[in-house]
């Protein structure tokens, strides 16, 4: 359910500058009845003028950023038996391992994988714990207390972001009978 939720936002938002310049367009036309009507055929035809595509930047910008939540949302639900195949499959593992092990532990998290299997899934999947200290001095122990700060707040997280994806559905629901 949440992929599809996802996807419909990403959808609703790759058509965000759109609506935007066709909200922009039909704000400049008149008022009676007849002229609305005759305003909506000069908006198709304005849109038909090449106005229905979303600049190149935003749309590459949304893709990536929305590929990375996909594929973590099918990671996060995926079997646990099949997780470091699936992992090293659909991630971008040409990073450098302290980053890769740093997501395939959040994912570990996510997932609500013991802590206590972390290390051996790490090592499975070809990268140590250790290396997860990408930043300076004291990088580990303020990962490690995000960590369990995420850890203890997860209820908390999970509930912000239903609740979250229920106001986006409503909005968008209202967004939609607003066009109809």
């Amino acid at each position: 359910q949440l992929l599809l939720d996802v996807y419909s936002i990403k959808t609703l938002l790759l058509k965000l500058p759109v609506l935007e310049a066709e909200k922009k367009t039909s704000s400049a036309g008149g008022g009676g009845g007849t002229q609305r009507h005759h305003h909506h055929a000069n908006i198709n035809t304005n849109l038909s003028g090449g106005s229905t595509i979303a600049p190149a930047m935003y749309t590459k910008m949304v893709n990536k950023e929305f590929r990375k939540i996909e594929v973590m949302l099918k990671l996060v639900g995926s079997p646990k038996d099949m997780l470091i195949d699936m992992f090293r499959a659909q991630w971008d593992c040409s990073m450098d391992t302290g980053a890769m092990a740093y997501d395939f532990t959040t994912i570990l998290m996510l997932k609500g994988i013991p802590r206590a299997e972390h290390a051996s899934m790490l090592e499975i999947l070809g990268v140590e714990a250790g290396e997860m200290t990408t930043g300076g001095v004291g990088a580990d122990s303020t990962m490690t207390a995000n960590i369990q700060a995420l850890q203890e707040k997860g209820s908390d997280v999970a509930a912000k972001v239903n609740a979250d994806l229920n106001q986006m559905r409503q909005r968008v629901d209202d967004f939609r009978k607003a066009f109809r």
